[in-house]
């Protein structure tokens, strides 16, 4: 053989071997990017529920399943509970059912790695399902945090148990892995947040319980604004800021005094500049705390009026921001429509023709139309909750 056809052949091999470890190289890169990228997806998520939707969602890109149903564990029970699912036909739901029965479920998740179980109509859990509903896979995967049980997900795959290469398995492994990480971070999120809520419900109390006039007044202005808010279209970070500031929009009357917040007359002009302060007063106090401080714009100009004439700045039009916006209108429909020292309560349609009244001048015209598209609602919400109008 000539020497030169035996170095082609041997350059030739040395091609093919690259070739090969660049598509080894080629598919781990992808495999790590796509793993990079699914956890960065789930760890973005900040709720419990949200986790848990999205893993599902992640889950379909990596392994092509017919239906998923995702359990959480309840350590103090030593049961999986159902929390998901997805796609679960009436035969499947009658498998999925089964295996929880028969402690098939809470045995996968003891031995603390994937597991595939291959469907073939003979188990314990397959009897009583039509004989073409066999032939898939069962995937059975264990959430874990810190080594202790999370849950499981368990998706029906139309594939035999063979198909799954051990890279697929490591992936979904590694997924579950940063699922209940997330996990643990959501529910500490949550936590937090409640403690947040719970103090903000503790301080618009607070005024409210000083006010003889005006418990819940608070609570109310909070759900009319927020329905306002939503029917605008608004996101819910921008939802959540107009929920807190209407609970909020009133925290500066803790340094009015008495005699001027419970004074069984109307007030005197000179008593009425010192009310108005509490629009000052309350967003002085929410500056000195970084987390409520984003409120701010909504308690200090939410007695702002669209042509200019309120108070404390003067402000007219879109310079008085959204939120406040928002919240005179929530404000002003739930004074008209609730018992005070100085008037009695107007009907809710009274109310809203007093909005309407007011469009253009007190009110924004575009908050006005949103409320109208709401009142129907808030006023049946109200009625249910058994409030007075």
């Amino acid at each position: 053989m000539d020497p030169n056809d035996e170095k082609i052949g041997e350059l030739e091999r040395h091609i093919d071997t690259l070739e090969q470890i660049n598509e080894g190289l080629r598919q781990s890169f992808e495999e790590l990017s796509q793993l990079y990228r699914f956890s960065e997806t789930i760890a973005s998520a900040l709720t419990f529920s949200r986790v848990l939707t999205l893993l599902l969602d992640v889950m379909r890109e990596v392994v092509e399943y017919d239906a998923g149903v995702l359990f959480l564990y309840d350590e103090r029970g030593g049961q999986l509970r159902l929390n998901l699912e997805k796609n679960v036909t009436p035969e499947l739901k009658l498998r999925f059912d089964a295996q929880i029965k028969d402690g098939t479920l809470l045995w996968a998740l003891k031995q603390g790695r994937i597991l595939v179980l291959a469907d073939t109509g003979q188990g314990s859990w397959t009897q009583g399902i039509p004989e073409e509903e066999t032939g898939r896979s069962f995937l059975l995967v264990p959430i874990l945090a810190r080594g202790k049980p999370v849950g499981l997900l368990d998706l029906a795959v139309s594939a035999g148990a063979g198909t799954f290469s051990q890279r697929d398995l490591s992936l979904l492994s590694i997924l579950a892995n940063q699922t209940g990480i997330s996990l643990e971070n959501a529910r500490l999120y949550e936590a937090v947040r409640q403690d947040y809520v719970d103090l903000i419900q503790a301080l618009a109390g607070a005024v409210d319980a000083r006010d003889h006039y005006t418990r819940e007044h608070s609570n109310r202005v909070s759900h009319y604004g927020v329905a306002i808010a939503r029917q605008l279209k608004l996101d819910e970070s921008f939802v959540e800021t107009v929920q807190f500031g209407g609970l909020l929009h009133d925290i500066g009357k803790i340094g009015i005094p008495d005699l001027i917040l419970n004074k069984p007359a109307r007030l005197t002009n000179a008593e009425f500049e010192v009310m108005k302060g509490h629009c000052s007063l309350g967003a002085g106090l929410l500056r000195r705390v970084e987390s409520l401080s984003h409120l701010v714009p909504l308690v200090l100009y939410h007695h702002e009026r669209f042509d200019g004439q309120g108070y404390p700045e003067g402000l007219a039009g879109k310079k008085i921001p959204l939120g406040a916006r928002i919240l005179n209108v929530a404000d002003s429909f739930e004074t008209i429509t609730s018992d005070r020292v100085y008037h009695q309560a107007r009907s809710p349609r009274e109310g809203l023709e007093e909005i309407r009244r007011c469009s253009g001048g007190q009110f924004d015209p575009e908050i006005v139309a949103a409320f109208e598209a709401v009142y129907e609602d808030i006023v049946r919400r109200r009625d249910q909750s058994g409030e007075a109008p």
